[in-house]
């Protein structure tokens, strides 16, 4: 009777199977035949998660800019679905970040598989369909087993706004059959292309920064989980062949050697089902492990082993192209592809669950031993001053796991700003980072105070050490401090007073914001070239007098209150237009703010990303109204309503045109502002009204045996010219508006432009490099001796406007935190 009812058991179970549709039954279409909408994708994974509740648990962590919902879905046996909270606290138990019994090491391995965080890499969300259809279908020998020792996390597009932008697009524009020329519209994807999300920004590279909505929601579900074994899957150009594991050199040194050889294992098994199939592969090239904010290095500074897989494809690929061997690319090629190398990896996993977990468990019992930390203790030195970017760092650990404490006593170390050992008396509002906590080895990578590189050919930028990013003073110290007070700044809480202003200080970005939302309710603003005392409290140049209005004081006293404590900025009650010290309220040297209207260019010709960073710190962070217009229909714009106009990186047509170019001069001469970044200062510089001049390089005599170059170390050798990315000390004027709350600042330098000082009367040199200003990161052996003594900031006044020349990027990816003023600066100020 038992074996009856086994067998009866059996025939149901494969008969409700039966009834399941596959990937291709559901949609309509065999995979890669079309290019599937997101919606359509999660509409089939909705369906296998009603068909199959006891194998799939379907989650919403969070939505996208453009309210499209972020799912993740966990699949695994029925065993470990029931007991899948069980499963996630033991995890965690192992990862030392939860201490409230001892972890098992009878555990399933958690893999977690990331697809489509770049929209136009389109075959990952689609094999992703093939994948949970395999492991759920008895029927698929190879998948058998694999779910008993591990749960799969798939998330099947982490860029939903960007996947449709492409998506739609392309849908648009191909025909009833794809056409495969390389030169047919399908294949040429219109800016700003669906590579990024709403804002236009790469979420690759935001994992440790979360500067964007998708990022931050999907970190924090990802740190509630902290999987071993982590999944990027990408496209690259149409004439690659298929890239895995092992990544390229740099690895960072903090990746222990078991990373390392996991990496090349997994790599192995998979070259091994690959070469079966007659795939071309290749690995160890081009994508290395070292900036910490991508789908890879951050799993890998996190515990995981974590790895980038890249098929041929991206945005030019469609669902048909012609390669450069003659040989056709097709979207279903492409899904198959990346949907072998994620059942590949599934089944290497499985066979090795308990070896991957006791490695697991010993990189977090090292990491609070203090093993992986190069320093013990990051002290972080508290100034009023920079209050606001102590409570921005805060929340940038916060969101990453990281634990800080408060406590107060002495220590010795590594002194960031002097780049010196020093002492130091640290007390309760310092912030103390110890580097003997479960997020050590991220902590290494994210405070580290010189990038060490074991190859210079790198993907990315080089240096990212907090202390410079954000502009703060740091000691990194070799010392552990024993400390169980978290860390936590006693909140502003302001009270009206009777008075017929207020004052705040100008020393943070939260200045900025405030500054921007007064001047949105119409109340009136004005800020001090000079420095000024009031009631014994010193105000920097720059800082704001609030005046509300005499007839509507109260009501806007309230409102300025609510908004100064909701961004936790000090007031001062001003209580006589004469101050202590400095200049009178009706000083001409106190200045009012006009609410100004600003312009964004953007378009075909614009950089995108450096688009994105302008509109979403305008948008999302100052919360200040931006105008985008497209530089093609600069004739459309009505000038006498404009006070600033930004020029981010890309290329200005109305620049090349005398005609325009004269009537843009025309509206700077009359009053207008122009701001300038990167590649659009070289453009405004080669104007003939502009008075900035490119420092021309060294062209002196050439050793002629130094010509004698090897073709094989073509790739390197030029890189005596390069840096993808490096910190500068910045040397500054602090009495121009463009730097006014700062008391040092730390430039990102990515290429190799500086410009001459100006002469007297030409413009204002602000902002410079002076002879060995480098901090942290690469920069080749030629260029290095170059970038010293020139112009990185800039203004120029011309007739009633000015022209504020950004060379480097204070909005690098918005994490770049301590730039933010400056921007606000040459919107407000200057």
């Amino acid at each position: 009777m038992r074996f009856i009812s086994i067998l009866l058991f059996l025939f149901v179970q494969s008969f409700c199977f039966a009834q399941v549709q596959s990937p291709e039954q559901f949609l309509g279409y065999k995979v890669g035949q079309k290019v599937t909408p997101n919606w359509r994708v999660l509409d089939y994974y909705a369906y296998i998660a009603k068909s199959f509740p006891k194998n799939v648990k379907m989650e919403q962590y969070g939505t996208s800019y453009e309210g499209r919902p972020l799912y993740v879905f966990f699949i695994s046996s029925e065993k470990n679905i029931t007991d899948l909270e069980n499963i996630r606290l033991n995890n965690l138990r192992l990862a030392q970040s939860l201490k409230d019994q001892q972890p098992k090491l009878e555990a399933p391995a958690i893999v977690w598989m990331s697809n489509n965080v770049h929209g136009n890499e389109t075959s990952s969300t689609e094999s992703s369909m093939l994948t949970i259809y395999a492991l759920l279908n008895p029927s698929v020998s190879e998948t058998k087993g694999l779910l008993e020792n591990v749960v799969l996390v798939m998330d099947p597009c982490l860029n939903p706004d960007g996947t449709e932008r492409y998506n739609n697009w392309y849908n648009g524009v191909v025909g009833k059959h794809p056409n495969s020329v390389t030169f047919a519209r399908e294949h040429d994807e219109p800016w700003p292309g669906g590579r990024y999300n709403h804002y236009y920004f790469d979420l690759n590279r935001d994992w440790a920064w979360q500067t964007q909505k998708e990022s931050e929601q999907r970190v924090a579900l990802y740190n509630k989980w902290l999987p071993q074994i982590h999944v990027d899957f990408h496209e690259q150009g149409i004439n690659q062949p298929y890239y895995f594991p092992p990544a390229a050199e740099p690895l960072h040194e903090i990746i222990t050697p078991w990373q390392r050889s996991l990496q090349t294992e997994i790599g192995k098994h998979n070259a091994a089902y690959f070469d079966k199939q007659g795939w071309l592969y290749f690995t160890g090239e081009r994508f290395d492990l070292f900036y910490p904010s991508y789908g890879d290095t951050y799993p890998m500074y996190n515990g995981a082993i974590g790895m980038t897989y890249e098929q041929a494809g991206n945005t030019s690929a469609g669902l048909s192209i012609i390669k450069a061997d003659l040989d056709t690319l097709t979207l279903v090629d492409r899904s198959i592809h990346h949907h072998a190398s994620a059942v590949n990896v599934l089944a290497y996993t499985s066979q090795h669950v308990p070896k991957i977990i006791s490695e697991f468990k010993k990189f977090f019992d090292d990491a609070s031993a203090g093993k992986l930390a190069a320093y013990q203790t990051y002290v972080v030195k508290y100034n009023e001053n920079d209050r606001s970017k102590i409570i921005a760092l805060k929340q940038l650990l916060d969101k990453n796991g990281i634990l800080s404490y408060s406590g107060s006593g002495s220590i010795k170390g590594f002194d960031y700003a002097s780049k010196k050992e020093v002492s130091y008396a640290y007390t309760e509002n310092d912030v103390l980072i110890p580097g003997n906590q479960s997020k050590a080895s991220l902590i290494s990578v994210l405070f580290e105070p010189e990038s060490k590189l074991t190859d210079s050919v790198t993907y990315d930028i080089t240096a990212w050490s907090l202390p410079y990013v954000y502009g703060l003073d740091a000691i990194a110290s070799k010392t552990k401090i024993a400390s169980d007070k978290p860390y936590n700044l006693t909140k502003i809480t302001n009270q009206v007073a009777d008075n017929f202003g207020y004052a705040f200080k100008w020393n943070g970005f939260s200045s900025a914001q405030l500054t921007a939302a007064l001047l949105k309710n119409k109340i009136a603003v004005k800020f001090s070239e000079e420095p000024f005392t009031i009631a014994g409290v010193e105000f920097p140049r720059g800082s704001i007098h609030v005046l509300p209005k005499a007839n509507t004081r109260e009501k806007d006293n309230k409102k300025i209150m609510a908004i100064a404590d909701s961004l936790q900025v000090q007031l001062y009650p001003i209580r006589s237009g004469i101050p202590d010290k400095g200049s009178d309220l009706g000083s001409p040297k106190v200045s009012s703010i006009k609410a100004p209207n600003v312009v964004l260019f953007t378009g075909e010709t614009t950089r995108a990303t450096n688009i994105g960073e302008v509109w979403h710190y305008f948008d999302e962070q100052l919360n200040y109204p931006i105008t985008l217009v497209n530089v093609a229909d600069f004739n459309q714009v009505e000038w006498p309503k404009v006070d600033v106009v930004i020029l981010a990186n890309g290329s200005y047509s109305f620049l090349k045109d005398s005609t325009l170019s004269q009537q843009f001069q025309s509206w700077v001469s009359a009053g207008g502002k122009v701001i300038a970044m990167q590649n659009a200062v070289d453009q405004l510089a080669s104007q003939k009204w502009s008075t900035l001049k490119v420092v021309k390089a060294d062209t002196a005599k050439v050793d002629q045996n130094k010509k004698l170059l090897k073709y094989g170390d073509r790739e390197r050798l030029a890189l005596v010219d390069y840096t993808a990315g490096a910190i500068f000390k910045l040397t500054f004027d602090n009495t121009h508006p463009l730097m006014f709350g700062y008391e040092s600042y730390y430039t990102l330098k990515q290429d190799d432009e500086l410009y001459s000082y100006f002469d007297k009367g030409k413009g204002w040199n602000v902002g410079y490099l002076q002879a060995n200003s480098k901090v942290s990161g690469f920069v080749g052996e030629k260029l290095s001796k170059r970038l010293n003594n020139g112009l990185v900031f800039a203004v120029q006044d011309l007739g009633r406007g000015h022209i504020i020349y950004l060379r480097d990027n204070v909005l690098f990816r918005n994490f770049w935190e301590n730039g933010k003023l400056i921007m606000a600066n040459a919107v407000f100020l200057n």
